[in-house]
């Protein structure tokens, strides 16, 4: 490619945060609700099987609520580049967040819960349930783990591993946890200041960035975009996610299967899922991705975004003429990616 093709590129792929832009975009795809939902259909009536029922029902709760989140976010108006669902480690420590709304002014690390029934903060800083009949009378109340303590850690590892990496410097890192099932009450009345700051409702997530990003406290603090886009680049390139040995986990032995599975079998063994589908197909992409970003020692993002992909993968290209139409590839990046990432759809 000519000097000036690559120029045209770059001009065309050049961000600007003027919005709600995410590196990592929310899906409503969930591999471990895939991988328990196909281990199930292989396993007896039974308890094993009914526990599994439960988590799949919880799983989709916390996508239900991640998915209220992610359409406040979307819908702010307000500058920010967001991730969602990413998970990094440095040596012991874990750090599992939900969202991550990198600003101009901090870095906020949002904890979504789906929680059943009101929930109470005492004068203690303690979190209660309180589950009422459809009389409104109460016929349960339980206390529950501080999810802003959990958040807090999570908040504390980020930015410990993004200095230790010398991306950022003196950028704030701080947390919120956010309740995302609408029918949830929260009585914050009794609740100290500095624990009532760190939790809302979902639908006050606009009203708090707005609110906390015009703080007297971040007056002097502006983070050029590049820094916002080395931050979301970082946390894409090293996101781990969790692969989870369900046989382990519940304790699955032959005897569980169905005659049916077993039957097929001639001679039995567990293995491990391969990745099939959509899953796979991201992989590939991504795969390609960094390939291409490295060779031309670029940003991954430059090369497709995640909704860039997504949208790659929902329309399923199969020739070139069919990829032009899809968001991000025009001519140029057609001309330059097309004959790869055909030959990749063709494959899967």
């Amino acid at each position: 490619m000519s000097f000036l093709e690559n120029l045209k590129l770059a001009f065309y792929e050049k961000k600007k945060v003027k919005g709600p832009f995410f590196a990592k975009e929310f899906a409503d795809e969930n591999s471990q609700i895939d991988d328990l939902e196909r281990l199930s259909i292989k396993l007896k009536e039974g308890e094993k099987k009914e526990r599994i029922r439960k988590d799949i029902q919880l799983l989709k709760a916390g996508i239900k609520g991640e998915k209220n989140v992610y359409f406040e976010l979307k819908n702010s108006f307000i500058p920010f580049i967001g991730l969602h669902d990413i998970r990094i480690e440095q040596g012991n420590y874990v750090a599992q967040m939900d969202y991550v709304i990198i600003t101009n002014k901090f870095i906020l690390i949002l904890e979504t819960k789906q929680l059943s029934g009101n929930i109470v903060i005492n004068q203690d800083g303690d979190f209660i349930r309180v589950l009422k009949n459809k009389y409104g009378k109460i016929y349960k109340t339980e206390g529950i783990y501080s999810p802003i303590s959990q958040n807090q850690r999570h908040a504390s590892i980020l930015r410990d591993i993004l200095v230790k990496n010398k991306i950022i410097r003196r950028t704030q890192v701080i947390s919120l946890v956010v309740l995302a099932n609408e029918r949830t009450i929260i009585d914050k009345r009794k609740c100290p200041r500095n624990i009532s700051g760190q939790i809302y409702r979902y639908d006050q997530i606009t009203e708090y960035l707005k609110r906390e990003m015009a703080s007297k406290k971040y007056k002097d603090v502006d983070v050029f975009e590049k820094i916002q886009f080395d931050i979301a680049e970082f946390l894409i390139q090293n996101h781990k996610p969790v692969k989870i040995n369900y046989i382990a986990k519940y304790g699955i032995a032959i005897d569980d299967y169905s005659d049916t599975v077993n039957e097929e079998k001639t001679e039995y063994r567990i293995e491990e899922e391969k990745p099939a589908g959509k899953d796979l197909l991201r992989k590939k992409l991504r795969e390609f991705r960094l390939k291409k970003a490295r060779e031309e020692q670029t940003k991954a993002y430059i090369i497709f975004s995640n909704s860039q992909m997504e949208d790659l993968i929902e329309k399923y290209p199969k020739t070139k003429e069919e990829l032009i139409k899809v968001s991000g590839f025009g001519k140029i990046k057609t001309e330059k990616y097309g004959d790869e990432i055909i030959k990749i759809m063709n494959e899967n």
